[in-house]
């Protein structure tokens, strides 16, 4: 967990300063700044080579660890690799074209990225709903990522279940959430690093909570063998005293 939030964050990091490096270079460049624009590349040369090489190692990394990956990642690993050469060659042959072309594809790529979507367009809730073994999505599921809690599990079992956590569970299951989870969904559950689950809004029942803990979804690690049967319902029911 705590080596992909790190990938996570360097991949970011990277991206950014690539992304504003790449930026300011097409600026001059469309500009007409070609001197400036020629000193700017002798002196970035090595950094171009760097965050070029630090996004492709960090991704591979996060994509090596997604849990099922979705088409819009594939796309988005393809655009990635076609981009940066695509951008570099632009800038260093002062092709207007190649250099705005690369632009557009990072913008859409960024976007992507933010919505998990081909169109750029957030996914609704049967796309995010937790899939069986066998490939359909269960009624529990569903009702949890369309937001019926009647067909999932009522309120009053989601208060029912964290009153009947004694006071020691409770407060082991919240060490744990502060040292797995707190990094990813935040203190109060809505921070969404990485396309983290907002707890507080989260109509999953407790059966689905324990399946994702335990199994992972997304880039979420798996902590079936680093928890105890008992240690993921606890954490499961945990999470849900977050919801608002």
């Amino acid at each position: 967990m705590q080596a992909t939030v790190a990938f996570l964050h360097t991949h970011v990091l990277v991206v950014i300063l690539f992304l504003l490096l790449f930026a300011f270079k097409t600026v001059l460049l469309l500009l007409n700044k070609h001197e400036t624009l020629a000193k700017a590349r002798s002196r970035t040369k090595m950094l171009d080579i760097i965050f070029g090489t630090l996004i492709l190692i960090t991704g591979g990394y996060l994509l090596f660890n997604y849990n099922g990956v979705p088409s819009w990642l594939i796309v988005k690993v393809v655009l990635v690799l076609v981009a940066i050469p695509l951008g570099i060659v632009g800038i260093k042959r002062e092709s207007k074209v190649l250099a705005v072309l690369a632009v557009l594809i990072f913008l859409y790529v960024y976007g992507m990225a933010e919505t998990k979507s081909l169109t750029m367009q957030k996914p609704g809730p049967i796309e995010n709903a937790t899939i069986t073994p066998e490939g359909n999505k269960t009624p529990e599921t569903d009702a949890a990522e369309t937001g019926d809690a009647g067909l999932s599990e009522s309120a009053a079992a989601h208060e029912e279940i964290v009153e009947a956590m004694g006071e020691g569970q409770l407060s082991n299951a919240k060490a744990i959430y502060t040292q797995l989870c707190e990094t990813c969904h935040g203190a109060d559950g809505t921070k969404g690093l990485g396309g983290a689950a907002n707890l507080q809004v989260s109509n999953l029942s407790l059966k689905d909570r324990i399946n994702v803990i335990e199994n992972g979804r997304g880039l979420m690690p798996a902590f079936g063998r680093q928890l105890s049967d008992q240690e993921a319902e606890a954490l499961a029911a945990y999470t849900m005293t977050l919801k608002k």
